[in-house]
């Protein structure tokens, strides 16, 4: 009885630890796709073609809502790849 008590406990960690990591897997997907969406509509369209494998090396959820910002924002590409090569690693 106790071993099936545990066994379930351990199943729900598991999947409560699989959906938390599928909803920021989803945020982290929405994040970049703005990103993207805002580059093509503001810069040019050519510009998610020459960030996009930097930017999808990024988990950081902070860190992408920044970019997203400075590419609202950035008047050239490159004022937006100042900011991406900051604080880059």
């Amino acid at each position: 009885m106790e071993r099936s008590f545990i066994s379930e406990h351990f199943a729900a960690e598991a999947l409560q630890q699989g959906i938390e990591q599928g909803i920021e897997q989803g945020a982290r997907e929405r994040a970049l796709k703005d990103i993207f969406e805002v580059l093509t509509l503001r810069l040019k369209p050519y510009a998610v073609t020459v960030f996009k494998p930097t930017l999808e090396t990024i988990d950081d959820l902070d860190r992408l809502a920044q970019l997203h910002r400075a590419a609202i924002l950035a008047e050239t590409l490159d004022d937006f790849a100042q900011v991406l090569m900051e604080n880059s690693n």
